[in-house]
């Protein structure tokens, strides 16, 4: 990552794009990761591909233990864990880093002001967590 690089980019190399949802392996990692995408995109398989991953928590819960994880390995994401990178207030969102950054909107009656940056939280996660490439992404 650059340091110009924001820090809620996800970088990944798109294996498959079907119906509207691409699967995005994670360099370095066995992750293969099932994401809506626009109706749009149209970026080419194999290749290396940056931008902006959104999902919205069930209900958030402050852990202690383990790492940062995205469970299945292979699939949409269900089950995550990770850190706080930042908290967006106005827009009611917390920044994680699950293996790759995440813009999470809270559950209905959760606040992103109850958590801090550092802290590590875990949760189950919507069905359909987006990606936007980075160009449209702003």
């Amino acid at each position: 990552m650059t340091s110009q690089m924001s820090p809620e980019i996800a970088e990944f190399k798109l294996l498959d794009l079907e119906a509207g949802v691409g699967t995005f392996a994670v360099p370095g990692t066995g992750y293969r990761i099932m994401l809506t995408v626009p109706e749009d995109f149209d970026a080419p398989t194999g290749r290396r591909i940056r931008g902006r991953v959104r999902g919205h928590a069930l209900r958030m819960h402050r852990t202690s233990a383990g790492g940062n994880f995205i469970e299945p390995l292979e699939g949409r994401p269900r089950i995550v864990q990770g850190t706080v990178l930042a908290v967006d207030p106005a827009a009611d969102e917390v920044i994680l880093d699950l293996v790759v950054p995440f813009r999470i909107a809270m559950a209905e009656g959760q606040s992103a002001q109850e958590f801090a940056t550092g802290e590590m939280v875990n949760f189950y996660m919507h069905p359909g967590a987006s990606f936007a490439p980075e160009r449209d992404a702003s």
